[in-house]
């Protein structure tokens, strides 16, 4: 198979991309695949000497546009069709590769995937969806940050992509869903969560109710549905918390007397738990219901992450991503 890279987009943009296809390119799980490197050509001809030992496995599509963060993604599609993260996109709905990963702009890449690729058949609204690495067995996020303003009938969607994400790609039958609200009774929230628990209660036998934030680690659902204005900022605040809540205490234990004797004992474990929920240890996330493979990363991504992201687009190629989702459309309609 062939794996688009933008290697233009990202705070650490060219060359955490670059390596993070060589990584990829190491790496026994990637097979014979290749990755074409979408981005500017000086940039690249600059950094062939990087990639000379997978000349073979590792080509190049050169753009001359820059999709920027804070880019308007209507005026960023315009004016910028020749850009790394949109021509990427043209690529894919032409099938001159099979996946896509960009740790570009957003907005950008929702409205090019929306613009170019369209919708699966009777999705409504595509949506981000997130693995939090959490509890003894994390789960799906969905969505995280694609839809702000939905309906029922979106989150309803979202459950439906997200089930067949987990069973067919996490191996996990029959998934857990739960609803993030502000309690767990039915009658909590304000009329899209009331509305929607109706809805999820009555299409999905594994619909386990509402689920409050506090529980979120607490190992009751597999994935955990709600509107992507809450989503993303529950993303951000469980980064945030744990890499302070881990920095903090090490800052604590360093100020005891007694540091040198349990730093060694503790720090492992500190760290292990920080590492558990960075971004690079997981890769991309997915785009959720458009009709492509298209693969989102952190801004931030590094090496490590970039080549996760490549092994996860992967995965959701070999696994047919595209086509249970559609599946799994298909058998709620036939039920209805």
């Amino acid at each position: 198979m062939k794996i688009g890279l933008d290697i233009m987009s990202g705070d650490n943009a060219p060359l955490s991309n670059i390596n993070g296809a060589i990584k990829y390119a190491n790496n026994p799980l990637s097979k014979d695949n290749e990755i074409i490197l979408y981005g500017n050509e000086n940039i690249i001809k600059n950094n062939l000497s990087l990639i000379k030992k997978h000349k073979d496995r590792i080509s190049f599509i050169y753009t001359t546009k820059i999709v920027n963060m804070d880019d308007s993604p209507s005026i960023a599609f315009k004016n910028k069709r020749n850009s790394s993260l949109i021509k990427i996109i043209d690529d894919l709905k032409l099938k001159k590769i099979n996946a896509s990963v960009s740790s570009g702009n957003t907005g950008a890449l929702l409205a090019s995937s929306l613009l170019i690729l369209g919708k699966i058949e009777g999705i409504k609204r595509p949506a981000l969806a997130p693995y939090i690495p959490v509890g003894k067995k994390g789960f799906i996020l969905c969505d995280a940050g694609a839809n702000s303003n939905v309906k029922p009938e979106h989150l309803v969607q979202f459950a439906f992509m997200s089930s067949a994400y987990l069973e067919h790609l996490g191996n996990i039958n029959n998934p857990k869903i739960g609803l993030l609200n502000i309690g767990i009774e039915e009658n909590k929230g304000n009329q899209l969560t009331k509305d929607s628990f109706k809805l999820l209660k009555h299409m999905f036998p594994n619909f386990i109710g509402n689920i409050e934030s506090r529980t979120l680690f607490d190992n009751k659902v597999d994935i955990v549905i709600c509107d992507g204005f809450t989503g993303n900022i529950v993303l951000k605040l469980i980064e945030g918390t744990i890499k302070n809540v881990v920095n903090n205490t090490m800052k604590s234990i360093n100020k005891h007397s007694l540091s040198k004797m349990v730093k060694p004992v503790l720090f492992p474990v500190f760290n292990d738990l920080k590492k558990s929920f960075d971004y690079e240890e997981h890769g991309g996330t997915p785009l959720l219901g458009v009709n492509g493979i298209v693969t989102k990363c952190h801004g931030s991504s590094n090496a490590k992450a970039i080549e996760n992201a490549l092994l996860n687009a992967q995965i959701s190629y070999e696994n047919n991503l595209i086509d249970n989702i559609k599946i799994a459309l298909d058998k709620n309609l036939n039920e209805e």
